[in-house]
């Protein structure tokens, strides 16, 4: 692997372990000619992160050495016996002559609903018919918690999601371990996955099961529990001068309905959300006339106080330009009927119901703790360590480097500074979340990461918000923050561009800030171009170039737009090859470049992983009097087994180039 010399090496200079003949090869182009069609680009590193509990935010780690599991709660959760445990010698034993029951709490946990707990399993008990299991995950009390388990009476492996006493099991599916092996839960967002660790795969984690049903029961972001229908196979038109609906019961109070539209792919469609009592015809509860709403987002009414249990009836009418209501074909809710123009018909419409949250995320993973447990008919269960902290990832996508406002790269001695979409399987976008990672770049396979960044909205919510962007702006000694608003992605669809600003180092450790909304769009990237910040992202598939007017990404202003002749493009990066700057993006298919008014310059020579949208990051690495420009990127290539979705992908250029970008 190649080395490359680290930003603000004194021209000429190159590291130590940069080769000689490497730093004296003679540049073929020039910087100050360069132009993007100049540059082609050869895979150089495949990677792909992956780790449960990410290994700098590890929050319990015992091995039970010392006689006691420190500062830990035992619970019996059912009239069983509790076990009998004793802890020391490396060992956490149960047993028991008669059923028994028992979860550990202990005093540790995490800021953001993104996390993992493990439990290493010794040895399970002899005999049983019914429980002979071991459980793990996140504990509140007796009547209420997260774990997942696995059960070698039945051979199967599960979700337990308990709700005041109520155990609601979910994804529930055939296993046969055998002793020793750790066994792993991650709680990720609205969704939660079990691992496995044993002699059967010998490269590491298996999934054994997951669903993404858990935040209707538990939702420990602090958005609230929901029933809902989010699938659809229809999007039928709303009459321009009529209405459609949609009936629906619920038996206990609420504080916000709403359902998702199409608005083909229109920016500036309003309409008339309506809430009646009992059905078309009844009384109106209360009314919103919509603007601005983005395609294919979940709109809500918001109400000021939860009203009752009972029957209700959405509507939606007025609509300014052509607008669609996603649903089902066929009748597939019980609790609901769709309606067209007052009147009954076959199907039913998207719908969410959104109950009050039991508190903010902040209280309920305060009451969460990390945890794990034992239930067996009879006899010995053991087990040699539990460890928890924050989840990981696995796998990764949208690689965006850090960087100073002039766009020059954040590295530091060797180490490449930038951040990662860490991928969360059970929950889809929003189950995923934003680390900040360096990668060595005289290797590019030895990837850290470092800081862990999260959004936490002012209703309470905190939110794993990713595809984002880190400036540090020496000027005002603050990091600038760019984020898209995946981490609710569930629940509103609505996907905004959001920003703050910190005086924290996010690059290092956990995080929680409070972001604005920018512009609607997804993929941004930022950079400060002849004294005015410029801001590129993707909007259903075209293009856009805003300028802004003051340093505070107050007032945004469109200075391009390229539909990109229909075909979807994302990924937005920007960057200077050689004395102009460009707005990237990717297709299925190929990058495209373009100028600062997103008009369309020509294609990037690069590795392009078939049928997925990697993303364009290029960048400049000085190397001694030269430049080496790299290209960070990823692939949807998956791995069944360990559920790994996306490699890291590190593209180098063939040539180097004489000069500096950055000077």
């Amino acid at each position: 692997m190649k080395s490359l010399a680290m930003l603000g090496m004194a021209a000429g200079a190159a590291p130590a372990a940069w080769p000689a003949h490497a730093v004296a090869a003679d540049a073929e182009l020039d910087v100050r000619t360069l132009q993007p069609s100049d540059l082609s680009f050869s895979t150089t590193a495949l990677s792909v992160p992956y780790s449960i509990i990410s290994p700098n935010f590890v929050r319990l780690d015992d091995s039970f050495a010392d006689g006691r599991s420190p500062q830990s709660e035992l619970l019996r959760p059912t009239a069983e016996r509790a076990a009998g445990v004793s802890v020391g010698d490396g060992a956490f034993r149960a047993n028991g002559r008669e059923p028994y029951f028992t979860l550990v709490k202990s005093s540790t946990g995490q800021e953001a609903p993104y996390c993992a707990v493990i439990v290493d399993v010794e040895s399970l008990a002899e005999e049983a018919l019914h429980h002979n299991t071991v459980l793990t995950g996140l504990v509140r009390d007796e009547r209420n918690y997260l774990l997942g388990w696995y059960n070698h009476a039945s051979r199967t492996t599960g979700i337990d999601v308990c709700v005041d006493g109520e155990v609601h099991t979910l994804g529930q599916v055939t296993a046969e371990l055998t002793t020793p092996f750790r066994l792993a839960l991650t709680a990720t967002g609205p969704g939660a996955n079990v691992f496995v660790r044993d002699e059967e795969n010998a490269r590491g984690w298996r999934v054994l099961t997951g669903s993404d049903q858990v935040g209707t029961l538990l939702d420990l972001r602090g958005l609230g529990r929901w029933i809902a229908n989010a699938a659809f196979d229809t999007a039928p038109v709303v009459p321009a001068d009529g209405t459609q609906g949609q009936l629906f019961t619920v038996d206990e109070p609420f504080t916000k309905v709403g359902s998702m539209f199409g608005t083909w792919q229109a920016t500036d469609c309003a309409f008339t959300l309506t809430l009646r009592r009992e059905g078309p015809a009844g009384a109106e509860v209360t009314r919103s006339r919509l603007t601005d709403v983005p395609d294919n987002s979940w709109q809500y009414l918001d109400l000021a106080e939860p009203l009752p249990a009972g029957t209700y009836y959405l509507e939606v009418s007025n609509p300014s330009s052509k607008l669609s209501w996603w649903g089902n074909s066929d009748d597939v809710i019980a609790w609901g009927q769709a309606y067209e123009n007052g009147r009954p018909v076959t199907g039913d419409r998207t719908i969410r119901v959104m109950f009050p949250p039991a508190g903010s995320a902040e209280q309920m993973l305060a009451a969460y703790r990390n945890g794990f447990g034992v239930r067996a008919d009879a006899g010995t269960i053991v087990l040699s360590r539990v460890q928890a902290g924050y989840y990981g990832q696995a796998g990764i996508r949208d690689p965006v480097i850090v960087s100073l406002p002039d766009g020059r790269p954040y590295i530091r001695g060797h180490q490449l500074y930038f951040t990662l979409t860490n991928h969360g399987l059970a929950g889809g976008i929003p189950a995923a979340h934003m680390g900040v990672f360096r990668m060595d770049l005289r290797d590019y396979t030895r990837v850290e990461e470092i800081g862990k960044i999260y959004q936490q909205r002012r209703d309470g919510a905190v939110l794993g918000d990713h595809a984002g962007q880190v400036i540090y702006d020496p000027a005002i000694r603050r990091f600038r923050v760019l984020a898209v608003t995946f981490g609710d992605a569930d629940v509103y669809g609505d996907f905004a561009t959001e920003y703050t600003t910190s005086g924290a180092d996010v690059l290092h450790g956990v995080h929680l800030l409070r972001s604005k909304i920018v512009a609607q769009g997804i993929d941004p990237y930022a950079v400060r171009v002849d004294g005015r910040w410029r801001l590129a992202l993707s909007l259903s598939g075209r293009t856009y170039s805003y300028a802004f007017g003051d340093d505070d990404f107050r007032e945004p202003m469109v200075a391009g737009v390229n539909d990109n002749a229909g075909i979807y493009y994302e990924g937005t990066k920007m960057a200077k090859i050689g004395p102009h700057w460009y707005i990237l993006s990717s297709s299925g298919s190929d990058y495209r470049v373009y100028d600062l008014a997103a008009g369309l310059v020509g294609t990037l020579d690069a590795p392009h992983p078939s049928g997925w949208i990697p993303h364009p990051m290029v960048l400049p690495v000085p190397v001694g009097p030269n430049t080496r420009f790299i290209q960070l990127s990823m692939d949807g290539d998956g791995d069944p087994v360990s559920g790994a979705f996306g490699h890291l992908r590190v593209h180098e250029a063939d040539h180097l180039v004489r000069g500096h970008e950055f000077r």
